[in-house]
């Protein structure tokens, strides 16, 4: 493992092969005799999980490196830059969360920032999280839901779930583990008075996805987040197309729409910002993404636009007919005609992981749930709703009690819905 610092992320547009961290090999990681995970600590954590880096704009970021999972064969995890904190307006301070954008107001061209120790963002709806994170220039992009899951099968894997805040009292506090506190969120706690949100990174380490000070906080409760290529169909959804195409007909309630691959870089990633429109083509010059990959599949612009994707070249998608997407921020997603909730209650807790979907299983998305859950996966909860076409929230809120935690997931609400625990968390792909 390469002893090297990167002094600059302004500088990063790929590792050098000097700095790339190797893909951590589970086995070293397990006990040959029971297939227990060993629990990783010190200077080990620090080495594999994160490495920290400070942006002038965009403030405290973490590199993920990339690992794999023995529950999840055939996927690399990690391998990207994500934001230490939940983000927060540039101008946030612990007395104000809105300096810079009203509330449920369009963002324009301001960014969303990962700062300790400020009110977090709330009351934005997940297309407007999306574009404040690309506000932040090339490769920045809103958390994905592929970027989450490596974030809580990480800590699932070597036994450090995060803790948080999410009992509402004050000082705000993780409801099982009592002692454990953060500076209360005066800006917050000024909206009501029963709220207890936290100011971002000001709980214990504990609160981090690997329990150290390198690590990546607020993963569990003070508010959900916004995650990218992960939704949920109803049952009769037709794309924005000039002619429609059928997405699900009768009997496609609760299937998915995901990323389109799973690439994590610049080049390759299935989200970005677009450079161009045009009537039937978006194009992204910082893309080169493999001839007609995402032919059949759908492109999502900046306002919520869903077209069916005919063909593509290294840089530019062809949508079916002669719409214009919108200029700004988009994701290429892929149907997978699974229900995802098939066999569930929403609002039960987590039993297992869809791991042996290989469409689905790269996602931390619920197979089975009943109304105790499995400590696997921190009894944490799912709600979902197939009336119409939702957007993925992880990880729960100040007030979700034992439900919330890394794998809490949260498909109820439209693209569209802001409240009072919604935010986001910023990304950068290399």
């Amino acid at each position: 493992m390469a002893d090297k610092k990167i002094s600059a992320l302004d500088a990063l547009t790929t590792l050098a092969s000097d700095d790339v961290l190797p893909v951590v090999d589970v086995s070293d990681l397990t006990g040959a005799a029971t297939g227990t995970t060993k629990k990783m600590t010190g200077d080990v954590i620090r080495a594999y999980s994160a490495i920290n880096y400070e942006h002038s704009t965009a403030g405290s970021m973490v590199y993920i490196p990339k690992f794999t999972h023995p529950d999840v064969a055939g996927v690399t995890f990690g391998g990207f830059m994500v934001g230490k904190y939940p983000a927060s307006q540039p101008n946030a301070t612990a007395d104000d969360d809105n300096p810079d954008v009203a509330d449920g107001a369009a963002v324009g061209v301001v960014p969303a920032t990962s700062r300790p120790g400020v009110a977090p963002w709330r009351y934005i709806n997940f297309l407007r999280a999306r574009s404040a994170c690309a506000n932040l220039g090339v490769g920045w992009h809103l958390i994905s839901a592929f970027e989450w899951a490596s974030l809580a099968l990480w800590s699932q894997l070597m036994g450090t779930q995060p803790h948080g805040n999410n009992a509402n009292v004050n000082p705000p506090a993780d409801v099982t583990y009592t002692d454990e506190i953060a500076i209360l969120d005066r800006a917050g706690n000024a909206r009501n008075a029963g709220w207890y949100p936290s100011l971002t990174g000001t709980g214990p380490v504990t609160w981090a996805h690997n329990h150290d000070a390198s690590g990546v906080f607020g993963l569990n409760g003070n508010m959900w987040e916004w995650n990218d290529g992960l939704m949920l169909c109803p049952a009769n959804l037709n794309d924005d197309s000039d002619t429609p195409h059928v997405i699900t007909g009768a009997g496609g309630a609760g299937y998915a729409l995901v990323l389109s691959n799973l690439e994590v870089s610049l080049t390759k990633s299935p989200y970005g910002a677009s450079t161009a429109v045009a009537a039937g083509s978006l194009t992204d010059t910082n893309k080169v993404w493999t001839v007609n990959e995402f032919t059949g599949h759908f492109l999502y612009d900046v306002l919520g636009n869903l077209y069916y994707i005919d063909s593509n070249t290294a840089t530019a998608l062809t949508i079916d007919g002669a719409s214009t997407p919108t200029t700004g921020a988009y994701t290429v997603l892929k149907l997978v005609s699974t229900d995802i909730t098939a066999g569930m209650v929403s609002g039960n807790r987590i039993l297992t992981l869809r791991n042996a979907d290989a469409d689905l299983k790269p996602f931390a998305i619920p197979a089975t749930a009943d109304g105790t859950g499995s400590a696997t996966y921190g009894n944490d909860a799912y709600y979902f709703s197939t009336t119409s076409l939702r957007a993925a929230l992880r990880g729960g809120y100040w007030g979700y009690g034992t439900q919330a935690g890394v794998f809490a997931l949260y498909v109820l609400y439209s693209p569209s819905s802001v409240g009072s625990a919604f935010s986001l968390r910023v990304c950068r792909a290399l």
